[in-house]
């Protein structure tokens, strides 16, 4: 019966009636007995969500979600962060997004790196997501769990080419309040909602200079 209804209306349902968007994915991949991260569940997100406008979910309301969101006092390599951003050389940049979510990979001095997944159009988003599961630290999925990755192991991988346009530095000081930690349970459903926040250009613009950049390795 979820099938029958529109992928739009679901999550505006959702947002209307103040519930979590993980918690409601979450439930309806339960109740249809899919499990989680595997090929089923990588279909059905992409017949639910993939046409739901990248403007229909409210970005701070999300921010808010807890649980599962957490705050991240200490931003550790190889998880999950989304947070508010205004880029330093903005005036400088053809288009950037305000609302990263990221696989996070190091961190220095005055910021860190990470991949931003909003970059990729859904299905290029989907293939290096899953494939990045890989190198996950463990299968139990729990609050703790990780990637191992590195950008040297990245670059290394031409399975992994996508995440050329994904790969981005973050200054701390131009980070607008709080960075939200997002659960292991919670990433597949992080991965596919439509949160970006594409500034100067649109996201389907985005996307196709996404393509151009890794068609050329």
């Amino acid at each position: 019966m979820a099938f029958s209804l529109s992928p739009f209306f679901m999550l505006k349902t959702c947002i209307n009636k103040s519930m979590n968007p993980f918690t409601h994915y979450g439930g309806q991949l339960s109740e249809e007995n899919i499990s989680p991260r595997s090929d089923a569940s990588r279909k059905w997100f992409l017949d639910k969500i993939s046409n739901i406008s990248e403007r229909s979910m409210d970005q701070n309301t999300l921010m808010k979600e807890k649980p599962p969101l957490v705050g991240a006092g200490n931003p550790l390599s190889g998880k999950m962060y989304m947070f508010w951003y205004n880029p330093k050389t903005k005036d400088d940049l053809p288009y950037w997004d305000a609302f990263p979510l990221i696989i996070l990979l190091d961190v220095n001095s005055d910021g860190m790196t990470g991949l931003n997944l909003h970059y990729l159009p859904i299905r290029l988003r989907q293939n290096l997501f899953y494939g990045l599961l890989n190198r996950v630290s463990s299968t139990k999925f729990t609050s703790s769990t990780y990637l191992k990755i590195t950008y040297d192991y990245l670059k290394a991988s031409s399975a992994l080419d996508a995440f050329r346009p994904c790969y981005k530095r973050y200054l701390t000081k131009q980070i607008r309040g709080s960075i939200v930690n997002v659960p292991a349970p919670e990433w597949e459903i992080a991965v596919h909602l439509p949160t970006s926040s594409f500034r100067k250009e649109n996201a389907q613009y985005v996307y196709r200079e996404s393509k151009k950049q890794i068609r050329k390795f």
